[in-house]
């Protein structure tokens, strides 16, 4: 019976986003008069991304994807629409309302870009993150539409991958410079 309820309870909180995830969505469709219609929003956690990575070592895959699933640690994901046409909209004060929510919840904003009608905001927690334990938010708000992401996990295999894919780079076009 418990592992029937474990179950189910896993079932449910996948369709369900994390606290801060929630903030900042509810926080964004606040500050935007008008009502907002859900297309999807789905939460993988560690769990489900480790039986994926698990899984996945039975395919030979090229390095970049993997990378990519030795990274990732779990990843929530909104999608949103709003109804109706809001007219003009402060995005500057909508990334002020956000900073204020997510500071109090002891995110700090490292990127946030307003440019015609697009913003977009990215989130990391106040505490020490390392490249092996990293989370962030990203919000995205394009004319009507709402992207809200959570993720968190590893860039240690990403990075090396980048590495691998740089230097080369980086030596060819020093050649080409001199």
């Amino acid at each position: 019976l418990l592992f029937l309820f474990i179950c189910v309870l896993g079932v449910i909180s996948a369709f369900q986003l994390g606290s801060e995830t929630t903030v900042l969505r509810k926080t964004m469709m606040s500050s935007v008069p008008g009502n907002w219609d859900k297309k999807i929003a789905i939460r993988v956690g560690g769990l489900t991304t480790a039986l994926v990575r698990g899984g996945s070592r039975f395919f030979k895959l090229p390095p970049e994807p993997r990378a990519a699933l030795d990274a990732v640690h779990g990843v929530e994901v909104g999608v949103y629409h709003l109804r109706e046409d809001p007219g003009f909209v402060e995005r500057g004060a909508i990334l002020t309302r956000a900073d204020k929510a997510m500071a109090a919840r002891g995110w700090d904003r490292i990127v946030g870009v307003v440019q015609e009608g697009d913003l977009v905001a990215i989130y990391m927690p106040h505490k020490k993150a390392s490249a092996r334990n990293l989370r962030c938010c990203v919000a995205v708000l394009n004319g009507r539409d709402l992207v809200v992401v959570s993720a968190r996990g590893n860039l240690e295999p990403l990075l090396a991958i980048a590495e691998k894919h740089i230097e080369p780079e980086l030596h060819r076009s020093l050649l080409a410079w001199r």
